[in-house]
């Protein structure tokens, strides 16, 4: 969310002092600092987890070190890295998106990748987290070659740190800072450290630093394991590393305090003498036994298992690669049962946080989902040092969203007295006049201590957006009032389900003839599902909206695009998810920033040539993205549900054809497979029950007839195609 400017550029001021006293000059191997994303363990503390940037280069725990892999040609007397000027990067996600990212580059006919994963491993020392590399050599030319692979050690790197003692190995095969494990070579190497960061000019040489030992004042110190190898015409040699996360250290969770006027601030410092979790070191030698196969095979399996459990085939593989990354970074975003805004540099905001619920909610990842709705039931107000308008009922939108993908009656149970809080909260503030004021715990009225008293302002959210605030009590309320009903309460429900009417109607005569404008077309239909989606002046004003490119703060266009999709515009849909597909960020990691300066958190503790103030991945960003994609394929509307509404027409007739399986709905799981033939195509739908059926949004632009399990069906004028109840096949005909 948007940062307090006048604070940050305090805080960035206070970074660039601080890198700038660290980091040498740019020489052709310091990190470029352009794209990065976090991997590591979903829900685990920040600090724990691994930034690796576009060329390779990854950080193994925050405000650690940074560890590189350059090639030297021994013949040309040449050193290679990919962050060099004119060395081409392919960058992508093993798995078809999996957070296993990996970086391609060449070295004249030597073509290298290189691949980062991290996972939690039982060990003597405790639960510890560890971070495997892979670098794949395959030479392209016609003869033999003869290199070297260095595997560099230096305090900057992606989210790098002070390097004060540095050792190398007897054997030559690991190198140990603080006296604890860094790098482990999983084949033969040699190794030098140095007391300064000089093991660039060592690699330009072919060389390696003289000593086995150095310390720095400063934390200057770096080190490199050499391997020389040979590689025969055509063949490929893969070389392997185990990095343990923060060994020895203390992870160290978040102490925001408020910092500036609108923001908080970052207090924490990494490895703390004493306070956060103490990382277990089970030692060298249990580390060497560590193969970095193993752990691969470890972590694809639980990234397919956390971000495939559903299956998406559609003629654009950008989207089943998208959807698996989006919710893998979106799981990473997860701290402690806080569903932060960006690992390291925000702490929570309501209106981003249920955002990235609602994406794991239809990825079918509930265990996390629910930790996440169950901290903002228990902090329902959070982003600002104090209350905004739009989070009572943002929190309970999601929680009545997440009831209706789960039916889970022992959470509601557990949940309840939380909702009916907040629902006598915004029962409170719409109902009396001001002054307001609120603790930002959740109590209300007299009840708050004046030790905890904060200003309630109505239509606070980003200074004053009342047109946005309101909806969302409205939404709040509707979904409490559904919640009430779920859990026995019938007379809290009716109650509720009247006020929500009556905030309605005011919100009608006040907004509803310029529904569209500023924070409005941000929220109106989606989320909050104001006005009928099939009529009316909601589907009226929003319906012209076509594909909105990325741009400005990239969260809002395409927020901006899925009114236009709710109003059955279906350009605005598949048009704006390519639009943004398309976009740099996004290639191949699946990662937006804010597009603008964000808070900056705990960068200011790094060392990196990373800019402070930009949060990459963005979690409402990347949301709004993945949401957009997943109602293009499915979106419920009251009872029913509306399949394909925003899928590019021509697809209907690609032989690739569609399918979605295991797709969680708020009428059960949802399989459909769309597959074209001679002539026309056949539609299979199986697992929801929609007690309105479904709706097949087909293109008015494609004349088509339709039997739905045998009865003729005819499109409506918009080609939507209203199935049957329980439909299972419909065969469809394309007009000659």
């Amino acid at each position: 969310m948007r940062p307090d400017f006048a604070a940050l550029i305090a805080l960035s001021l206070s970074f660039c002092a601080h890198a700038g006293d660290s980091a040498p000059a740019r020489d052709g191997l310091d990190p470029l600092g352009r794209v990065h994303l976090a991997i590591g363990i979903p829900d685990s503390v920040d600090t724990l987890k691994t930034f690796v940037e576009a060329e390779g280069g990854f950080s193994p725990g925050f405000a650690t070190y940074g560890i590189a892999f350059w090639l030297h040609d021994p013949t040309s007397g040449t050193l290679t890295a990919p962050t060099m000027a004119g060395v081409a990067v392919e960058r992508g996600l093993v798995g078809d998106g999996l957070l296993i990212p990996w970086s391609a580059w060449t070295a004249g006919d030597l073509a290298v990748r290189s691949e980062v994963c991290q996972v939690q491993r039982a060990s003597p020392a405790g639960d510890i987290q560890v971070v495997a590399a892979r670098v794949h050599l395959a030479n392209r030319g016609a003869v033999p070659r003869t290199v070297a692979l260095y595997a560099a050690l230096r305090g900057l790197g992606p989210a790098g740190g002070s390097v004060g003692r540095i050792a190398a190995a007897a054997e030559g095969d690991a190198l140990l800072v603080d006296d604890h494990p860094a790098i482990i070579a999983g084949q033969r190497s040699t190794a030098g450290v140095a007391a300064t960061d000089s093991v660039g000019a060592a690699a330009r040489a072919g060389s390696l630093p003289a000593e086995a030992s150095a310390r720095s004042p400063t934390g200057q110190c770096s080190g490199v394991l050499r391997h020389e190898l040979t590689i025969a015409a055509g063949a490929t040699q893969v070389l392997s590393f185990v990095c343990p996360v923060l060994p020895g250290r203390r992870a160290v969770g978040h102490d925001w305090q408020p910092g500036g006027k609108d923001n908080y601030k970052e207090n924490a410092k990494p490895n703390p003498a004493t306070g956060g979790r103490l990382q277990g070191d089970p030692g060298l030698e249990w580390y060497r036994a560590v193969k970095a196969d193993a752990l691969f095979a470890e972590a694809t399996a639980f990234w397919k298992g956390l971000a495939k459990r559903v299956t998406l085939t559609v003629p654009d593989p950008r989207w089943a690669q998208a959807w698996t990354a989006l919710v893998g970074h979106t799981a990473m975003f997860l701290n402690e049962g806080a569903p932060d805004v960006a690992v390291i540099n925000y702490t929570t905001f309501n209106r981003d946080a249920v955002y990235n619920i609602a994406v794991l909610e239809n990825a079918g990842v509930m265990d996390l989902a629910t930790r996440a709705v169950d901290y903002l039931l228990a902090h329902p107000f959070n982003g600002r040092p104090y209350p905004e308008a739009d989070n009572p009922g943002q929190v309970l939108w999601i929680a009545g969203q997440h009831y209706q993908f789960t039916r889970d009656q022992a959470w509601l149970t557990q949940a309840f007295p939380r909702v009916r809080k907040l629902a006598g909260m915004i029962t409170w503030y719409r109902g009396t006049p001001p002054p307001h004021h609120v603790s930002m715990d959740g109590d209300f009225g007299a009840e708050v201590p004046a030790a905890k008293r904060h200003a309630f302002v109505l239509g606070r959210c980003d200074g004053n957006h009342p047109e946005y605030t309101e909806a969302f009590d409205i939404a709040g309320m509707r979904a409490a009032a559904d919640l009430a009903e779920a859990a026995g309460h019938a007379a809290e429900a009716t109650t509720w389900r009247a006020l929500a009417g009556t905030l309605f109607e005011q919100y009608d005569r006040r907004f509803g003839a310029k529904l569209a404008r500023d924070y409005g077309s941000y929220s109106v239909q989606w989320p909050c599902r104001l006005y009928p989606l099939d009529a009316g002046k909601g589907r009226e004003q929003f319906r012209n909206i076509a594909a909105q490119k990325p741009g400005g703060w990239r969260y809002f266009p395409p927020a901006v695009a899925h009114q236009g999709l709710y109003a059955g515009n279906r350009a605005a849909g598949g048009g704006t998810v390519k639009l943004h597909l398309d976009q740099a960020q996004m290639q191949d990691w699946y990662v937006l920033d804010e597009g603008g300066d964000s808070g900056v958190g705990g960068w200011a503790n790094a060392r990196t040539t990373w800019k402070a103030a930009v949060a990459m991945p963005h979690g409402w960003a990347i949301a709004e993205v993945a949401l957009l994609m997943r109602d293009c394929l499915a979106f419920e509307d009251d009872g029913r549900l509306v399949v394909l509404a925003g899928v590019a027409a021509e697809w209907f007739k690609d032989p690739v054809g569609m399918t979605l399986a295991n797709f969680p709905t708020r009428h059960g799981v949802l399989d459909l497979r769309y597959a074209p033939a001679a002539g026309g195509a056949v539609l299979d739908l199986g697992g929801v029950k929609p007690p309105a059926g479904v709706t097949l949004r087909w293109p008015a632009t494609l004349p088509a007839s339709f039997v739905a399990d045998g009865t003729p069906v005819t499109a409506e004028a918009n080609g939507d195609v209203v199935l049957p109840v329980g439909t299972k096949r419909v065969a469809i005909t394309f007009a000659p």
